[in-house]
């Protein structure tokens, strides 16, 4: 009992050794295909990803197999035609010529999980920043239904020749096989499923299934790929068939015997079809993996606003301050702010010092949509003269008035002074007086540290509780040897309704109205609109308006729109810092504050900025590899994956369909030099037989590399875009498509030439007596 099926296993194995050269290729094909599946899932359960990714290796895999199992049935005719007449039929003989592929397809499914768990955790540790633990049991469960799947497939590409009549079967020279009805129904199946994924495409999410991805979409690069090279290899038929009909050995003799051939190609044929399916793949994955790199960098960019980002917890008045104390100059530092408000776009707003723009961001948005930011920074931060030059002194000085006589009531205006220094740090300076019941002219004085110069901000009126709410006047208000009241002044919103947006600027000075509220004014400069940066998103139901840091509403002024701008990517606004906390509140709690940096920012400057405010740096490569994480964009370097595995594929199937017609080659060759025809007539319809292969494949190549990235490629779901992020476009690219055609070119006419080349001496026309005595 245990000698039968010990014996039966050895007989397997020399059966399995004895045809090595055909079943090598299926080792090789399995161990690709199930690395290819295990990687692609592997890094999926690391990253947290889709493992739907493998369905175009899969669906290539699917049509080369049965082509494979086509060979090995004809490898084993002989031995099929002996147990065929021994009485094995049907569910017997298939187990019979299933063992060898089975055993090789084990082995292989072995090796190819062992290899793609490897390149899964390799791919995982350098694409991810902290990939998930890799268990792998759903990449191996997958591998090996993948090799029950192959197994399937090739007894399906077994079942013509196990149908074939014994004397096919015995015959020393298989026939050629016209195309079956099922083939036929097969090409015509691949052309409706190309159809169908570019409509589910163009469709969009709506196709999607619940993890936003269509896997007939995934598929579809494939499938376009067959069912152009099915239209091509048709064309190429035609072409050469009516070459053969009109021109015949008129058109040259070598023209002609290629012709003849690729009229006939068969096994060859088929091979190319995957061959272009593949390349198809392969170009859109390129494609994908190249643009898909670059909106990545280029979302890092405007997310990070600058090589270095210090986020900090702290106002934007004490950042401002904070960059220009420590970096006077302008050389290394600038202060910024993100408000992230939700709703509309115009409630996200960033605002820069732009006065330092060229020496901090420079060049740092030219290849983003952000670029044209450069070209209005002058728009943005205009110098507003005398409004708002410094004014230098030691002593501050007011001088109230009332507008009449009053019976009774206490009059005690308050006026508080905002001023700034050079540095950007921010100081009040508080005025009490007390205005007679006959409304006469009241001065107070009161110091000020403004020795080395100050900006005036803004100017508050209050008035104490209980006091009269007569109208007062603030007749002056000097500084030194300036009246700051001569700079013009502005209220700092506008009036709406009974409440005030600000004193009223009266000839005399400023009005500080019947109110008990405070009012605020702003040099006038400020109180025009200020000029902002939109996004092309950024719309108002009335005049434009942008809040600031502290949530004043100030008039805006559109200077252009752009796809996108730094901190608030494709929808916001962004104004001039210190344009915008004129008079403007504390900062509201949301709002991100931080100072960005050039990339050679030395490192005390850093480290001083860092031992300030305890600040959390981060560099640019930093937020890039946090984008790709958050938007699965390894996902297009693990398609690209999946496509060079499908070219591993192409190139397995395409050099086991040229070496199995070899001998067959070589006979019809020996039979032409038996009628006379020279060697070199045959070897330059050899090169020709190639080269038409080589166009048609480079033809067909390109035009579903086209098809597929115009159609395709913007609905594989490859990267999941975050909302205000600036929209993944897609295009054709020139340099992978010079590459794809590079390489489908080398590997026609390497694997074909080589195949197609004529030897003197195993064409002798004496192989044909040789074949016929045995």
């Amino acid at each position: 009992m245990t000698r039968e099926p010990v014996g039966a296993l050895a007989r397997t194995l020399r059966g399995a050794w004895s045809r090595r050269a055909t079943l090598t290729p299926l080792l090789l094909l399995t161990t690709v295909v199930v690395a290819g599946v295990v990687a692609v899932l592997g890094f999926a359960e690391a990253a947290g990803t889709s493992g739907a990714l493998a369905v175009p290796l899969l669906l290539l895999a699917l049509v080369a197999l049965p082509t494979t199992g086509r060979e090995l049935a004809s490898a084993r005719r002989g031995e099929i035609a002996l147990a065929r007449l021994r009485g094995l039929e049907g569910g017997e003989l298939y187990v019979l010529v299933a063992l060898e592929p089975l055993l090789v397809l084990t082995f292989g499914g072995l090796l190819g999980g062992g290899l793609g768990l490897l390149v899964a955790r390799l791919s995982a540790h350098a694409w991810l920043r902290d990939p998930a633990p890799l268990v792998g049991v759903d990449a191996l469960v997958a591998a090996l239904l993948v090799v029950l799947v192959a197994l399937a497939a090739l007894l399906v590409g077994m079942a013509a020749a196990l149908r074939e009549p014994l004397a096919d079967q015995v015959a020393a020279v298989a026939r050629p096989r016209r195309t079956t009805v099922a083939a036929a129904f097969a090409q015509v199946l691949v052309v409706v499923g190309a159809a169908v994924a570019v409509y589910r495409s163009s469709l969009g999410s709506s196709g999607a299934g619940a993890a936003g991805v269509d896997v007939v979409v995934l598929a579809g690069p494939a499938l376009v790929g067959l069912a152009v090279g099915a239209g091509a290899l048709w064309l190429l038929r035609a072409v050469a068939r009516v070459w053969v009909r009109r021109r015949g050995p008129r058109g040259g003799l070598g023209g002609f015997l290629a012709a003849r051939r690729l009229d006939r190609v068969s096994g060859v044929a088929g091979a190319v079809q995957v061959l272009v399916a593949a390349a198809v793949v392969a170009g859109v994955a390129l494609t994908a993996a190249l643009q898909v790199d670059q909106w990545t960098e280029r979302t890092a960019r405007l997310q990070a606003g600058a090589p270095l980002r210090i986020d900090l917890e702290t106002d934007a008045e004490p950042a401002l301050e904070l960059t220009r104390r420590l970096d006077p100059e302008g050389r290394w530092l600038m202060a910024a702010v993100l408000v992230p408000g939700e709703g509309s776009a115009v409630a996200r707003r960033a605002f820069l010092d732009l006065s330092r723009h060229d020496a901090v961001l420079g060049d740092f948005h030219d290849d983003t949509a952000a670029a044209a930011l450069a070209s209005v920074v002058d728009e943005l931060a205009p110098d507003t003269g005398s409004a708002t030059r410094p004014v230098v002194g030691t002593e501050v000085s007011a001088t109230v008035s009332g507008v009449s006589r009053r019976l009774e009531g206490r009059m005690r205006p308050v006026v508080v002074l905002s001023l700034r220094d050079l540095t950007g740090g921010s100081r009040q300076v508080r005025l009490r007086l007390e205005v007679g019941l006959d409304g006469g002219p009241a001065t107070a004085s009161t110091p000020v540290e403004c020795a080395a110069g100050c900006e005036p901000v803004a100017v508050t009126l209050q008035r104490k509780p209980g006091d009269s709410e007569l109208p007062w006047t603030l007749d002056s208000l000097v500084v030194g040897d300036q009246d700051l009241l001569e700079r013009g002044w502005a209220p700092a919103e506008e009036t709406r309704g009974d409440r005030p947006g600000g004193p009223v600027p009266v000839a005399g000075g400023l009005l500080a109205v019947s109110t008990s509220a405070p009012l605020v004014a702003v040099p006038a400069a400020a109180g025009l609109s200020v000029p902002v940066l939109a996004t092309r998103s950024a719309v108002w139901e009335d005049d434009p308006v942008v809040d600031s840091p502290g949530g004043a509403d100030l008039a805006a002024r559109v200077v252009g729109r752009v796809p996108g701008l730094p901190l608030v990517q494709a929808d916001g606004l962004l104004a001039d810092l210190p344009r915008v906390l004129l008079g403007s509140p504390p900062t509201v709690p949301v709002a991100e504050v931080m100072v960005l940096a050039r990339a050679d920012t030395p490192e005390a400057l850093l480290d001083e900025v860092l031992d300030e405010t305890g600040g959390d740096l981060r560099t640019l490569a930093q937020v890039r590899a946090g984008v790709s994480d958050e938007t699965g964009a390894a996902q297009a370097r693990v398609y690209l994956l999946v496509a060079g595995s499908g070219l591993l594929v192409a190139l397995l199937v395409l050099a086991t369909a040229v070496a199995r017609e070899r001998p067959a080659w070589l006979r019809d060759v020996a039979a032409l030099r038996a009628v006379g025809l020279d060697v070199r007539r045959l070897r330059g319809a050899g090169r020709l037989e190639a080269a038409g292969l080589v166009v048609v494949s480079v033809v067909a190549a390109l035009l579903g590399t086209a098809a597929g990235v115009a159609w395709l490629l913007g609905d594989l779901a490859l990267v999941e875009v975050p909302a205000h992020a600036v929209a993944l476009r897609t295009s054709l690219e020139a340099w992978p498509v010079a590459l794809l055609a590079v390489v489908v070119a080398a590997v026609v006419a390497l694997v074909v030439g080589r195949g197609r080349r004529v030897s003197a001496e195993r064409s002798r026309p004496a192989i044909l007596r040789e074949e016929a005595a045995r």
